[in-house]
């Protein structure tokens, strides 16, 4: 793959994960709105928002997988160096490609997997039990849409270091 290309498509994938990582922290805040003001409400009016509960439910997805790609990317990610450490860099370098590659395929895994959840639920127009009509695969589509950039962004990390032969840290 040529280098401007391949350096295109990552300056597009990180602009993907910076808008999926803001759209993340702004559902937090909206769900932490929503908690206070149905606790508010709760307590001084005796009248609770209806269906935070469900509400929180079909947020919390959104919140945990959408930055994920961001995390690797960025380094962030919990890492044991219990083992590695006390290998050659050269050798730290190979057991990084094994599991990088490793994790590709899990995540590719589990982007099909949740994809066909989310599908099946968007065919079936799945509800969930609440006080309003909010359907499931409301909250099941960020699981594909999170693991899929994850999947992606593992894929370009696996490149860089393979192919291009980057020992950098990305």
């Amino acid at each position: 793959m040529d280098g401007a290309v391949f350096q295109k498509i990552k300056a597009m994938e990180r602009r993907l994960e910076i808008t999926l990582t803001a759209f993340s922290w702004m559902v937090t805040v909206f769900l932490t709105l929503m908690i206070v003001v149905d606790v508010l409400g709760r307590f001084f009016l005796n009248r609770p928002l209806p269906a935070t509960w469900e509400l929180g439910e079909i947020c919390m997805p959104y919140i945990v997988f959408f930055p994920f790609a961001y995390a690797l990317t960025r380094d962030n990610h919990v890492r044991v160096y219990l083992v590695k450490n006390r290998f050659s860099p050269r050798v730290q370098d190979r057991m990084k490609i094994v599991t990088d590659l490793i994790s590709l395929a899990m995540c590719a895994l589990l982007t099909y997997v949740s994809w066909g959840r989310f599908w099946y639920s968007y065919t079936i127009e799945e509800e969930m039990m609440a006080a309003v009509k909010i359907l499931w695969w409301w909250g099941r589509i960020a699981m594909p849409i999170g693991m899929g950039l994850f999947t992606i962004a593992f894929f370009l990390q696996l490149f860089q270091r393979a192919v291009a032969g980057e020992r950098k840290e990305i």
